[in-house]
């Protein structure tokens, strides 16, 4: 497995050191560790060219020495595991879509900076972009609220499906990983209701057709879930996976049941949409990202 850690030199990117080194790895994966330091056109304003490179410099040096320490960190967690750290001048999200395409990355791992309601929509983040855009598996990392001193990421995962293919893939992704034997897994299905509520009115005709489809739609959603936990059960063992199916908004019922658990790890795939679309209505996934009391791993 090629996994792409990008970070900064950031409380955010030591949380996701700390999210992989609590992760069990395939054996012979390789992990970069990976910096993109921005040049900053500004410094010119104030200072000469041979200073401002002389900044720059110094940043791309203080860089290569941050992802080395992490990248150590990483070896001695990871002895069968090839860690390499890199730091290089580029675009933050350009040069890691373009690194984790081209390498090709399995998945991309991202702190997250928690930025919520409108500088989000216009400023963006590293991570929102490589969730969006990327072309691979992205773990957004963060601690979750239950965190005490060491992080356990993967005890309690949640593993959020539905009927797509997309969540065909994440239950794939989570069959192919290894898992430490004291892991336990939700498998969960949220379906949204059919209908807001219903009234007095013309709406009141259709109770019984409304109640027809939603058991219709209950017992589908419970075959799927059955078939999910068993497939997961078969190699995992019986006993460490139980199904859960809700109604409600999908990315609040996740919410909550991550929040509840509480859920060290969020697993769930990511329906493809346009740009437009992305950016105003977001998406179940996009949601739970942003809002997730844990780490979360979109799979693509």
């Amino acid at each position: 497995m090629n996994i792409l850690l990008a970070v900064d030199n950031s409380p955010h990117s030591k949380i996701a050191v700390d999210v992989i080194a609590s992760r069990s790895l395939p054996g012979g994966s390789t992990i970069n560790v990976f910096c993109a330091v921005e040049r900053r056109e500004p410094v010119f304003a104030v200072m000469s060219k041979e200073e401002a490179n002389a900044f720059h410099n110094k940043a791309l040096e203080i860089a290569q020495q941050f992802t080395s320490n992490m990248a150590g960190t990483l070896r001695a967690k990871f002895p069968d595991c090839n860690v390499v750290n890199e730091a290089i001048f580029g675009d933050s999200k350009e040069v890691i879509l373009e690194r984790a395409e081209k390498w090709p990355a399995d998945v991309v791992v991202v702190g997250s900076h928690g930025r919520h309601g409108l500088p989000r929509l216009f400023i963006g983040s590293v991570s929102q972009t490589i969730l969006l855009y990327g072309p691979c598996t992205t773990l957004v990392a963060r601690y979750q609220q239950a965190h005490q001193d060491i992080p356990e990421f993967d005890k309690n995962v949640l593993v959020a499906i539905d009927d797509s293919v997309h969540s065909k893939k994440a239950l794939e992704w989570v069959m192919k990983l290894p898992w430490p034997d004291e892991a336990s897994f939700t498998v969960m299905i949220s379906l949204p209701p059919l209908v807001e509520k219903y009234s007095d009115g013309i709406d009141g005709l259709y109770v019984s057709k409304y109640s027809s489809q939603r058991l219709e739609r209950s017992k589908s959603a419970q075959v799927l879930l059955d078939d999910s936990v068993q497939l997961i059960e078969s190699k995992l063992g019986a006993g460490r996976v139980i199904g859960l199916l809700r109604e409600g908004d999908p990315a609040e019922e996740i919410l909550k049941v991550a929040s509840a658990w509480p859920a060290g790890l969020i697993v769930m795939g990511c329906r493809s949409r346009g740009h437009m679309t992305r950016l105003f209505m977001g998406s179940v996934s996009q949601e739970v990202v942003l809002q997730a009391p844990c780490p979360v791993e979109v799979v693509k």
